[in-house]
C-alpha cells in the first residue's frame, strides 16, 4: 500500500487542480470559505476606509529618520521610511521620489521593502513603483493575497494597472501561512484580481515538496467567478459495476449559460457521456440533461443470465433525457416542462441519476402552456408516463385542458368555476380509451373575524364520458353522464390563552366540517387517474377522499379535529398537537361494489389522525404522525422523527415510519403483483458529527423490521483542513428484488473525492454524504 500512496496522491491532486467554483445555478454563485478564523491567522489585512476615485490625486505622507530635499523634483528618505498615498503603504530602508517628469513619477525602494496595498502585500530588498499607473516591481519577493488565503514567493513580482500581479519565477498555494501541504510553480504565473484567475506558465504541482504534475499551461480560479475546466473528479468502487470514475468538463458559455460535460467510466459497463446545459433568460430558466452509455456489457450479461427475473428491455445502447423548463413568456403567458425518460427500465437502478429516482415505479413526460389574468387561469397539458414494470395501467392525459374561472365581485360571496378536458390513453394495448368533460361551478360564502371562520360552499359536479375500446369490459359503458351537487360548511374557533408556563400563550382550535355529496353508481366508469387519497389530520377535511374525478365517493359526514398551540414570549412556537376523526352518517361508496376497506364498516367513526410538532428546545425537534382506520382495525400509517441539531455540522436524527400493508395495497388498487406482502416497517437513524476541528463523521442506518434486514446504510469519513480535503464513504444500500429467488438485491459502494481549499469549489461535503444512500436525508427543523 506504500507504493501505491504516492500514485494515488499525484492522480487525484492532478485533476483536483483544475477544479473551478462550480454555482448551484447560473446566477447562484457559492462563496468559498475564507471566513473560518483559524484559517486566516497570519494573513494580511487592509485596516482603514478603502480609498476610491483617483489615488493619484491623493497627498503622499511620508515619514523617516532623515530627509533630503533636491529642489524642486526629487525628495529622499532614508532610515525607517512610511510612505502612505491611499490605499498604498511603502516601508522600507530607503526611498527616492522622482518627479522630474510629471507624466513618469518614479519612487525608487532600497532595503528591507514591505509594500501593502488593499490587494496584496509583499516584501523583497529591491523595488521601484510609478505614482501615475500604480504600476510596480519587487525583487526579490514574497507575497500574501490581503484578506485572503493565497501567498508565494518570486524572483520578481510586477503589479500592473492595478489589476494584474505577474511573478518571474513565482509559486502559488492557497495554504495558511506556515502550511505548504501543495503548491504551484512556473516560469511566469499572472494573477488577475479583476477576474479572480490564476494563470501558470511551465507549470509544476507538488505535494509537500514532491512535484507530481507539469503542464506546459495552467488556468485556475482564485475566486466565486465561472470558469471553463475541468472539475473535481469522483472516485467510487461498488460491488456490481466494479470502479466508478468520472471527470466533469465545465463550460461557462456566457453570464446566463453554462455546460456540463462529464466521462463517466465504469469498469464493468463501459465509458458512459453524461451532459447538462443550463440556461437563464428574460423568459426563465432550464436545465437540459443527456446521458450516453454504448453497448452496456454487464447490462448484456444480466439480461442473458435473467439476473432479475425477464424484466428487460431489448436494448445494448443506454440513455437518459432530462429537460426542466419553467417560463414566463409574458404578465399572462408561462410555459413548463418536467420530462424526463431513460432507454429501460432498469436504468435508474443500474446507473442512478440525480434527475430521477427509480422508486416511483415510473417517469413523466410533462409539457404545460398556461394563461392567467385576474379572472381566468387555463392550462393546455400533455402527460406521458414511462412505466418501469409490464402491465401498468397507467394513463396518460394527452392533452388535458384545466379552465378556472374566479369573480368575487358578488359582495361577500365568492363565485368560482373549474373545468376539464381531457383525453385518457394508456401505452399498453387492449385498455380503455377515453373523453371526460367536467364542470365544477361553486359559490362560497365566509366570515371570518380575529377568532372565527365559518365558510358555507354549494354547488355541482358534471361529467361527460366517452369511452373506446371497451368490448372486454363489459361493465363500462361508452356514454355516460354523472350529475352530482354538493354542499359543505366550515367552522373554525381560536380560543387564546396565557398560561403560567415561562410566558407562554397556548391557544385551543376546534374545527368541524359537514360535507354531503349524494351517491352515483360509477361501476360503468374506467379509473383514470383516481387514487384513494392518505387521510392525515388536514386530510381529514377534503371533501374528496380520492384523487382525480373518476370516483367521486357519496359523501354525508362530520369531520371534526382539535388543535392546541403553545407560544413563547417572542411568538415562536413551541408546540402543537392536532387528533380529529371523520364519522359517517352513511356508507361512503362510489360502486356497488367498494373498496376492500369499506366493506368492513358502514358508518360511524371511520379514520382517526393525529399529528404533532415539539419544539423540545432551539437545537431539538419532535414531529409524529398517526392514521388509525377502523375498517382494518389497526393503525394505517405512522411517521415520526426526533432530530437534534445544536450547530449546522452536528445532526443526529431518529425516525421510524409505517404503512399497513392491506392499506397500501387499497390505495394503489392496481399493483401488478399485491407487492406489499407485509407491513412496511423502517426504523432508521442518520448521524453527522465532528471528531475534531478537521475530522468529521456521516453515518446513516435504515432497519426494516418485518424483513429483519437493513434497508440502507453508509457511514464515511471527511477530513479538511484549511489547505485540502478528502471524503471518504462506504455504503450498502437495497438496489432490487430479485423475482427469481425472492430476495432482496444490495449494491456495495465505495466513494472517495478530494478537494483543494482556495481552488474551485468548497462543496458541502457534509450535504454530500448525507445524500448518499437510497433514502436521503430530510431535516425536520424546516
Amino acid at each position: 500500500m506504500k507504493k501505491l500512496a504516492p500514485s494515488l496522491i499525484a492522480i487525484a491532486v492532478t485533476f483536483s487542480l483544475y477544479a473551478y467554483n462550480h454555482p448551484s445555478y447560473a446566477i447562484g454563485l457559492p462563496k468559498n470559505d475564507t471566513t473560518n478564523p483559524k484559517c486566516l491567522i497570519n494573513i494580511p489585512r487592509f485596516e482603514g476606509a478603502l480609498a476610491n476615485g483617483d489615488i493619484n490625486s491623493l497627498p503622499v505622507n511620508a515619514e523617516a529618520d532623515r530627509f533630503e530635499g533636491i529642489y524642486p523634483d526629487m525628495a529622499i528618505y532614508e532610515g525607517d521610511v512610511s510612505v502612505i498615498q491611499g490605499n498604498r503603504t511603502v516601508l522600507a530602508n530607503k526611498v527616492t521620489i522622482d518627479t522630474k517628469d510629471k507624466n513618469n513619477r518614479i519612487v525608487t525602494i532600497h532595503g528591507n521593502v514591505t509594500y501593502q496595498d488593499n490587494l496584496i502585500k509583499m516584501k523583497g530588498e529591491d523595488a521601484s513603483m510609478n505614482l501615475n499607473n500604480n504600476d510596480a516591481n519587487i525583487k526579490p519577493s514574497e507575497y500574501h493575497l490581503v484578506n485572503r488565503l493565497g501567498r508565494g514567493n518570486a524572483d520578481e513580482v510586477k503589479l500592473e494597472k492595478s489589476r494584474y500581479i505577474i511573478l518571474k519565477n513565482g509559486s502559488f498555494t492557497a495554504c495558511p501561512v506556515d502550511d505548504s501541504s501543495w503548491s504551484i510553480r512556473g516560469t511566469t504565473v499572472i494573477h488577475d484580481n479583476q477576474e479572480e484567475l490564476l494563470e501558470v506558465w511551465n507549470a509544476i504541482f507538488k505535494v509537500g515538496n514532491i512535484p507530481v504534475l507539469y503542464s506546459p499551461y495552467l488556468q485556475l480560479p482564485t475566486g466565486d467567478k465561472r470558469r471553463s475546466g475541468l472539475l473535481m473528479p469522483n472516485f467510487g468502487y461498488d460491488s456490481v459495476d466494479g470502479v466508478d470514475f468520472s471527470l466533469p468538463v465545465y463550460w461557462n458559455i456566457a453570464p446566463n449559460y453554462d455546460a456540463t460535460i462529464t466521462p463517466r467510466l465504469l469498469q464493468h459497463r463501459g465509458l458512459q457521456l453524461q451532459t447538462e446545459f443550463r440556461y437563464l433568460n428574460e423568459l426563465g430558466l432550464g436545465t437540459l440533461a443527456f446521458d450516453w452509455l454504448q453497448n452496456d456489457s454487464r447490462y448484456r450479461h444480466d439480461r442473458k443470465k435473467h439476473l432479475n427475473g425477464y424484466n428487460y428491455d431489448n436494448n445494448s445502447n443506454r440513455w437518459l433525457f432530462y429537460w426542466k423548463n419553467d417560463e414566463l413568456i409574458n404578465y399572462n403567458w408561462r410555459f413548463y416542462t418536467d420530462v424526463t425518460r431513460v432507454s429501460d427500465n432498469k436504468y435508474l437502478t443500474d446507473l442512478n441519476s440525480r434527475y430521477a429516482s427509480q422508486t416511483a415505479g415510473y417517469l413523466t413526460q410533462f409539457y404545460k402552456v398556461g394563461y392567467n389574468d385576474e379572472n381566468w387561469d387555463i392550462a393546455l397539458g400533455y402527460r406521458h408516463f414511462q412505466s418501469f414494470y409490464t402491465g401498468a395501467m397507467l394513463y396518460q392525459t394527452e392533452p388535458q385542458l384545466d379552465i378556472n374561472y374566479y369573480n368575487y365581485d358578488f359582495g361577500p360571496f365568492k363565485f368560482k368555476t373549474f373545468s376539464q378536458i381531457s383525453h385518457f390513453i394508456s401505452s399498453e394495448k387492449g385498455l380503455p380509451k377515453a373523453w371526460r368533460v367536467h364542470l365544477e361551478p361553486t359559490l362560497n360564502y365566509t366570515y371570518t373575524n380575529s377568532w372565527t371562520t365559518l365558510s358555507t360552499e354549494a354547488g355541482f359536479m358534471a361529467t361527460h364520458y366517452n369511452q373506446d375500446n371497451i368490448k372486454k369490459y363489459h361493465e363500462l359503458d361508452k356514454t355516460v353522464n354523472r350529475f352530482l351537487p354538493k354542499f359543505s360548511i366550515d367552522g373554525k374557533v381560536v380560543f387564546e390563552r396565557d398560561t403560567h408556563i415561562n410566558g407562554y400563550t397556548q391557544t385551543l382550535e376546534p374545527r368541524v366540517k359537514y360535507i354531503y355529496i349524494p351517491y352515483r353508481d360509477q361501476s360503468n366508469i374506467e379509473i383514470y387517474d383516481s387514487t384513494l387519497l392518505q387521510s392525515d389530520y388536514i386530510g381529514l377535511f377534503r371533501d374528496l377522499p380520492y384523487s382525480g374525478l373518476d370516483r367521486i365517493a357519496s359523501t354525508n359526514k362530520i369531520a371534526a379535529g382539535i388543535t392546541t398551540r403553545l407560544y413563547d414570549s417572542n411568538k415562536v412556537e413551541k408546540f402543537n398537537l392536532s387528533i380529529g376523526q371523520i364519522n359517517y352518517f352513511s356508507k361512503s361508496k362510489s360502486t356497488a361494489n367498494n373498496s376492500e376497506l369499506d366493506k368492513n364498516s358502514d358508518t360511524g367513526s371511520i379514520t382517526w389522525a393525529a399529528d404533532n410538532f415539539w419544539r423540545i428546545s432551539d437545537d431539538i425537534i419532535f414531529r409524529s404522525g398517526i392514521q388509525y382506520d377502523t375498517r382494518i382495525n389497526t393503525v394505517s400509517l405512522a411517521n415520526t422523527a426526533l432530530e437534534y441539531r445544536p450547530t449546522g455540522n452536528k445532526l443526529l436524527q431518529l425516525s421510524y415510519r409505517y404503512a399497513n400493508h392491506k392499506y397500501i395495497n387499497t390505495v394503489d388498487y392496481r399493483p401488478l403483483d399485491k407487492r406489499y406482502k407485509q407491513d412496511i416497517s423502517q426504523a432508521g437513524i442518520t448521524v453527522a458529527w465532528p471528531i475534531s476541528d478537521t475530522l468529521s463523521a456521516v453515518g446513516t442506518y435504515y432497519h426494516d423490521v418485518k424483513l429483519g434486514q437493513m434497508a440502507d446504510s453508509s457511514v464515511g469519513l471527511h477530513y479538511s483542513d484549511c489547505c485540502w480535503g478528502v471524503s471518504v464513504q462506504y455504503g450498502r444500500k437495497l438496489t432490487d428484488w430479485n423475482t427469481i429467488s425472492n430476495e432482496s438485491k444490495f449494491k456495495n459502494k465505495l466513494s472517495i473525492n478530494f478537494e483543494l481549499r482556495g481552488l474551485g469549489s468548497n462543496r458541502d461535503a457534509q450535504a454530500k454524504m448525507l445524500n448518499f444512500g437510497k433514502l436521503p436525508y430530510n431535516t425536520i427543523f424546516e
